[in-house]
């Protein structure tokens, strides 16, 4: 016990805030831009860049990529009880693809057969985040480096894109593994594959197999081609970091950050049901960040509950790292997207990488690689890599209570020590005490397992994502041993299972009611705390998966 405290000073060292960006900044356009709240985390096992982040309820994971040397690396690294765990994978993957299965699964593929970014590979796997594990399900029927991928509705994948040989689409599913598909000539690098309709599927990008412009060439799933001069106009970049669902606002729209026209201004495109044009803001992503070097706007991650979208900017001369949040909600309505700036910076800059979106307006940058900054453009140093890992908060996400999370998780642990014998010590109490047949406010016990019922079914308790049985005894006036005693001896069920048949129930209707919304959507208004959870809730509830009953 007396290693204790120096467990938990070591950690909270490690997990201690490095500065902010400090207070808000007029730059020299005069933008204002507000500060980020910067936490360091515990640095990754390996270093690492180019690789795919991943979100699992509150597990991160990062798979792939390539290590110092530019040298692919076969190995995933999860980040669990505040610490980061290594995975061993089957393949390197590094410019490979990704897709998010049906059942929360991540399907992996591709990418560039040697160090530096030379050739292709054909290799594939599947992760699975319940077990941290990989396994195979084959191989593609053609080498690809610069893929990319959709999972579709019916629970296939569609597969496109490779770096300087030949093209075409690809499919995968469970029951017929990858089969081939029309040729694309020419073809496509790391291009967006995009759902336009139930019944069509476009694919667009900034270059082609050889690193060509396109000029305003679409492709569609059934091998139509057209062109459009909107779109010949627009520079997208490489679609790497992040999947489709994840800048998705409603079903069939999207939104991208671009670099648009002559001048290449950054804007946000918005592609509805295979239609491009430019999201009305009300004020422009900047050009230049709070510094007044250029800022190179990357990626766009969605907050669909909350209806904002979220654009991250690079400052190479810097390393700064800028957030647009953008509250596109009043689109809807014809009115403009209202638009907030935020920064972070340290001296030395951060790594080159995606920040994924977490819960209440949080982003983790674990990972990634120098950058060139001597260079006119976003270039990246792929030779260097790091172990850096990153919590940014917004200022909504410290409205929500969430900043510092990492270190409460080691105060609650030694808390958890500290309590343990006395709860040991209440339990071997307990075993003495005969079971009450009454409440203990004097109630019978199907009179409380009926307001049990009534409260958790009536004031949607099991909505909230945090639900614990000490709240719902505490709304009973009651201890939860009691509660917990109720549950199991009378209903035969524990609160865990009537907390997620109720949630079941609740998407069920959701579903009915709206056969529109998205699964996503479904599971956070349910209280699921994410897509995983809800999919196994889901089956283990009704016999079927979230897809098949809507089809039932």
């Amino acid at each position: 016990m007396h290693k204790i405290p120096l467990i938990f000073a070591a950690f909270v060292t490690a997990c201690s805030p490095v500065p902010d960006g400090g207070h808000a900044v007029t730059a020299p356009d005069g933008t204002v831009w507000q500060p980020l709240k910067v936490e360091r985390l515990p640095d990754l096992n390996a270093p690492r860049g180019n690789h795919r982040t991943f979100v699992f309820g509150d597990e991160v994971v990062l798979i792939g990529g390539h290590t110092d040397g530019f040298k692919p690396i076969e190995t995933a690294e999860y980040f669990s009880g505040g610490a980061w765990h290594t995975v061993p994978m089957l393949y390197p993957h590094m410019n490979g693809f990704a897709a998010r299965l049906q059942d929360g699964r991540i399907l992996i593929g591709g990418g560039s057969g040697e160090a530096f970014g030379i050739g292709q590979s054909w290799g594939t796997e599947i992760y699975d985040p319940a077990s941290h594990s990989f396994t195979s399900p084959g191989i593609m029927t053609a080498k690809r480096a610069m893929p990319s991928a959709l999972a579709l509705a019916d629970g296939r994948v569609l597969i496109a894109g490779n770096w300087h040989t030949e093209d075409s689409f690809e499919t995968w599913s469970p029951e017929s593994g990858f089969v081939p598909g029309e040729a694309l000539d020419p073809g496509w690098a790391e291009p967006f594959i995009l759902p336009a309709s139930p019944d069509d599927v476009i694919i667009f990008g900034e270059w082609d197999t050889f690193g060509n412009r396109p000029g305003g060439r679409i492709d569609h799933i059934g091998g139509q081609t057209e062109f459009d001069p909107f779109l010949d106009n627009c520079y997208p970049g490489a679609n790497y970091s992040a999947l489709p669902e994840e800048f998705q606002i409603t079903d069939y729209t999207y939104l991208l950050p671009i670099r648009y026209g002559a001048e290449r201004s950054p804007v946000i495109l918005k592609v509805d049901r295979g239609r491009f044009s430019l999201l009305e803001t009300d004020r422009p992503l900047p050009e230049a960040g709070p510094d007044g070097n250029p800022v190179y706007w990357q990626h766009i991650q969605v907050d669909r509950p909350s209806r904002i979208a979220w654009a991250e900017g690079f400052v190479p001369q810097t390393g700064t790292i800028c957030l647009a949040r953008v509250a596109y909600d009043a689109t809807f309505d014809g009115n403009p997207a209202s638009v907030t700036l935020y920064y972070a910076g340290r001296a030395g800059g951060f790594p080159l990488n995606c920040a994924k979106l977490l819960p209440g307006g949080r982003f983790i940058l674990a990972g990634g690689t120098g950058w060139k900054t001597d260079s006119p453009a976003l270039v990246g140093d792929f030779f260097t890599t790091f172990t850096a890992a990153y919590m940014f908060h917004t200022e909504q996400g410290r409205d929500a209570g969430v900043a510092g999370w990492i270190p409460m998780i080691a105060i609650l642990a030694v808390t958890g020590c500290a309590i343990l014998a006395a709860v040991m010590w209440k339990r071997r109490r307990m075993r003495m005490v005969p079971v009450a047949t009454d409440a203990p406010d004097g109630l019978p016990r199907q009179n409380l397992l009926d307001q049990i019922s009534a409260l958790v079914e009536e004031k949607e308790l099991y909505r909230r994502k945090d639900l614990r049985i000490t709240d719902l005894a505490a709304e009973l006036a009651t201890n939860k041993t009691y509660v917990s005693m109720l549950l199991n001896n009378i209903s035969g069920e524990s609160f865990t299972t009537m907390i997620a048949r109720c949630r079941v129930q609740y998407a069920q209707k959701l579903m009915k009611d709206n056969p529109e919304m998205m699964l996503d959507d479904v599971a956070d208004q349910s209280g699921f705390s994410s897509y995983v959870t809800f999919y196994r809730n889901f089956k283990a509830v009704t016999g079927m998966t979230p897809q098949e009953w809507k089809k039932h």
